[in-house]
């Protein structure tokens, strides 16, 4: 039987488009060489099955930035984690990470935070609500480098991918539960949010409201209240509108933030007969399963959709083979039967 004999430096060096010299320096790890054509070198290596590990030749090291919020709550220090871990994990392919944390939710502040990264970067990760302000600090370093945004979209920016594409389909799983859980010929819902420009609550109040309306029209679903203070306010705000429009037979709790309210809210009695679902586990989570204060909880993997995030800017950067940008994460379900696990303090 033939045997097809290796690749030659021409070989690549053809089909990359450069000289056979930059192809040497490439797969020798010389250096050298700017990146986007040791991206094509190593592309055309890899289709002509060159016999060696391209994944262990040294190169560039990329620098990207995760621009956040700090890692004092669990969701934002899980995804900290999610990304150191699978830095190290990969550390063959040549990137390293850097975390810029938001002094506050203004969007001018998120703004300031943005632009003083502008220089120095490969690559950007972005956790942040979708508001002009915000779009317009992010749109010149779009047109730099490769920007990815992570769980919540600010479409309008001109970001390179999305890593947050499940919340839609989240918000109608929601529905369904909360549809077959409540055994009442009609009553009303609450969607209680956190901020609605986070595109990620506001898809999942979509999706939510999507299934209600064709498979449990009995079930109104007009009432949503945002509350973000993070005070007593929330919880005044709260109590006044459940006594002005309820009783309520579900409430969906939107963001894992307002997880402490809900509780609150049980436990004096506001919400007795109410089935409740709630978006995202945090410390709180297993015990409120556990009690029966909350019914069921939506888990989306913050970790995975952080790894997607590094995995798409490595694949701008030919680093990530076999990338999928339509990978669909996945959603689990936790009740008091089947328990989230337990977290470790922020």
């Amino acid at each position: 039987m033939h045997r097809r004999s290796k690749a030659t430096l021409s070989e690549v060096a053809s089909l990359s488009g450069v000289s056979s010299a930059t192809v040497d320096r490439v797969l020798n790890g010389r250096g050298g060489v700017r990146e986007e054509l040791e991206t094509k070198v190593l592309e055309a290596a890899r289709k002509l099955r060159v016999n060696r590990n391209l994944d262990q030749i040294p190169r560039q090291l990329l620098r990207f930035s995760i621009l956040m919020n700090r890692p004092d709550r669990d969701v934002y220090a899980r995804i900290q984690k999610a990304i150191l871990d699978h830095q190290s994990l990969h550390d063959t392919k040549g990137f390293t990470c850097s975390f810029h944390y938001f002094s506050s939710q203004e969007p001018q502040d998120i703004a300031s935070r943005i632009a003083s990264i502008q220089r120095g970067f490969d690559g950007v990760i972005l956790l942040a609500y979708d508001h002009p302000i915000i779009s317009d600090a992010l749109d010149p370093i779009c047109k730099e480098v490769p920007v990815i945004t992570l769980i919540s979209d600010l479409p309008n920016s001109g970001r390179s991918h999305y890593a947050g594409s499940g919340n839609l389909q989240a918000g109608k799983l929601a529905g369904d539960l909360l549809g077959r859980f409540i055994h009442q010929s009609q009553g009303k819902t609450l969607i209680l949010t956190r901020l609605q420009r986070y595109t990620a609550h506001l898809d999942r109040e979509i999706g939510l409201r999507q299934v209600i309306s064709e498979r449990y029209p009995y079930l109104e679903a007009s009432h949503v209240l945002e509350c973000n203070k993070g005070d007593s306010s929330d919880y005044k705000k709260v109590c006044d509108y459940i006594e002005k429009h309820g009783p309520f037979a579900g409430l969906y709790n939107i963001s894992s933030w307002n997880i402490h309210l809900v509780q609150e809210l049980k436990e004096r009695g506001l919400l007795d007969d109410t089935v409740i679902v709630a978006h995202g586990v945090n410390r709180r989570t297993r015990p409120l399963l556990r009690d029966g204060i909350i019914d069921a909880v939506i888990e989306y993997s913050p970790e995975d959709y952080a790894r997607h995030a590094v995995d798409a800017l490595l694949n701008h950067f030919g680093r990530c083979e076999g990338f999928d940008p339509n990978y669909r994460h996945r959603l689990e379900v936790f009740t008091r039967e089947y328990l989230p696990p337990h977290l470790s303090a922020d």
